[in-house]
């Protein structure tokens, strides 16, 4: 927002330093959506303190002194009336103006962005970059209009990452759109990097739908993108299981156990047991025993695993709901290979999904 005017600085967020209101802020758009919450907030300030002060001036002045009756006060002043309904007319439409703005940058997108496809899903964020790289957490190159173009696979999430002042709702059925550019870049530090959350309340594990935002410079950001469209691909066949499962076990983990614990799908312990004796019960009465052999739906417990990954409401395990999203598109056949690997070796793991004997590897 240009202004022909210098702001004063109480009224400012530093780009690099949060305040008592609000966080960083860390986009091209943040400067313009704190100015307005600050004139907001400053408008609120000085009216408190008019209404107050006069709430006090006048108790003080027009107590009742003797013990008469009240006497009869004035009924209309018009240049009163006037002056308190017109510079709050003026004060709601300037602010009407500047929201209206703001709301028209905030929803248009320039023509240059860097699409990201998103994914929700409870309880996890998918973001797929234009290469086929995937990750969990957000990585954007930094000076750069980034979109993301976002979709829910079951309910209602909202993603909102605060020292981007962005915040959008990603409905079931349809896309929505989201647009920002950070100058601010954070290194693939933790420690340094923003916040993203879901801000809809999607279910148990909504809680769990916290990530990270890494703004990198733009020859480090291609760097990445090329090493995690492939990273899985360096990985040795016979060490898939243990360096590539847990990796990917961190977006089940949420609802699939390893240790036996209830969750809100069947636990992986004892998993690939209870496959390959076909002992795993439905809720249409069937067993997989039924499913699996020559001339049946599943030629191998292998299949079966693949295709519950894929088509998770397929055959739905009793007691359980169709809650599991499917990741066809987001898991590739050999990531699938991972997991199924990782299941058959289970026991290898502790309950958090470490590799038990990662320090004689």
């Amino acid at each position: 927002m240009t202004l022909p005017f210098e702001l004063p600085t109480v009224l400012l967020a530093s780009a690099d330093e949060a305040n008592f209101w609000l966080p960083r802020a860390a986009s091209t758009i943040a400067g313009e959506t704190d100015f307005m919450f600050q004139v907001i907030n400053w408008i609120c300030y000085v009216f408190f303190a008019l209404v107050t002060v006069l709430l006090i001036v006048f108790s003080w002045r027009y107590r009742q002194r003797t013990k008469e009756g009240f006497q009869a006060g004035p009924t209309h002043h018009t240049t009163l009336e006037v002056t308190w309904t017109v510079v709050p007319l003026i004060i709601v439409i300037v602010i009407f103006f500047m929201g209206f703005k703001g709301y028209l940058n905030f929803a248009t997108p320039p023509r240059d962005t860097y699409d990201i496809n998103v994914t929700a899903a409870k309880w996890l964020w998918s973001f797929k970059y234009p290469n086929g790289a995937s990750s969990e957490d957000l990585y954007i190159p930094a000076e750069e209009p980034v979109r993301l173009i976002m979709r829910s696979e079951d309910v209602l999430h909202s993603l909102f990452i605060p020292e981007f002042r962005v915040k959008r709702d990603v409905v079931p059925g349809r896309y929505n759109n989201l647009w920002f550019q950070s100058d601010a870049p954070t290194g693939d530090d933790p420690n340094a990097a923003y916040h993203l959350f879901c801000t809809e309340y999607c279910g148990t594990g909504h809680s769990n739908m916290n990530r990270r935002v890494f703004v990198l410079d733009r020859v480090a950001f291609d760097e990445w993108l090329t090493k995690q469209s492939r990273w899985i691909e360096d990985i040795p066949d016979d060490e898939l299981y243990f360096k590539a499962g847990p990796k990917i076990y961190a977006r089940c983990s949420n609802c699939h156990s390893l240790d036996g614990a209830v969750g809100t799908g069947p636990t992986w312990k004892d998993l690939w047991q209870r496959t390959k004796d076909g002992t795993t019960e439905f809720t249409d009465g069937t067993r997989l025993a039924d499913l699996i052999g020559p001339g049946k739906e599943y030629a191998t417990p292998e299949d079966y695993l693949r295709d519950s990954i894929y088509n998770p409401g397929r055959h739905l395990v009793k007691p359980y709901t169709n809650a599991m999203p499917t990741f066809k598109g987001q898991l590739n056949d050999r990531m699938v290979d991972a997991v199924i690997a990782m299941i058959k070796r289970v026991d290898e793991f502790d309950a958090k999904g470490n590799w038990k004997n990662a320090t004689t590897k």
